[in-house]
């Protein structure tokens, strides 16, 4: 099997990232924010503007051969007073990838990418509560629970709650 690469998306990365983002939204839609209804009118033209930001945030994908099988972004939160935090959104491995360690390695790249923004001092995110392999992926990487937002999240009128977390990048 080939070994998976980890790298930043690119434009060219589009027709690939939507794709999979709209399987994403498919397969486990109380894992987003976002839905499916919502998202699959983008264009590529709006799928090239996540990958090619005017700003430091970043969307990464790992690939097996030539196929995009998961992705992550990462972004500094945009106001004033908040941009000491980055923000991790729409983690994803395709099922068949499952198992590998690819989430893994996709929070590492993002990781690695706060760690360069200038003034970053956390990277926060939020898992849907029933998620228990991701928060433990999240915790083993240095993430901790700061709160839960009860019925964040209402998929098929059911309500999920979302977990929230941080890991510290500098010291107090």
């Amino acid at each position: 099997m080939t070994a998976p690469l980890v790298r930043r998306l690119t434009a060219l990365d589009a027709p690939s990232l939507r794709r999979l983002r709209l399987d994403a939204l498919v397969e486990t839609p109380e894992s987003f924010g976002s839905s499916y209804e919502e998202e699959h009118t983008l264009t590529l033209d709006d799928i090239k503007g996540w990958v090619t930001p005017q700003d430091d945030s970043a969307m990464f994908g790992v690939f097996v051969g030539d196929d995009l099988v998961g992705i992550i972004g990462v972004g500094r939160q945009r106001k004033l007073k908040m941009r000491h935090k980055a923000h991790i959104w729409s983690v994803y491995v395709a099922p068949e990838q499952r198992g590998r360690g690819l989430g893994r390695l996709l929070l590492q790249a993002a990781i690695a990418h706060a760690r360069t923004m200038r003034g970053i001092r956390q990277v926060q995110l939020s898992v849907t509560s029933n998620n228990t392999s991701a928060a433990a992926l999240y915790a083993g990487l240095g993430f901790v629970e700061y709160g839960r937002e009860r019925e964040a999240l209402c998929v098929n009128d059911q309500l999920y709650d979302e977990t929230l977390m941080a890991l510290p990048l500098a010291e107090k």
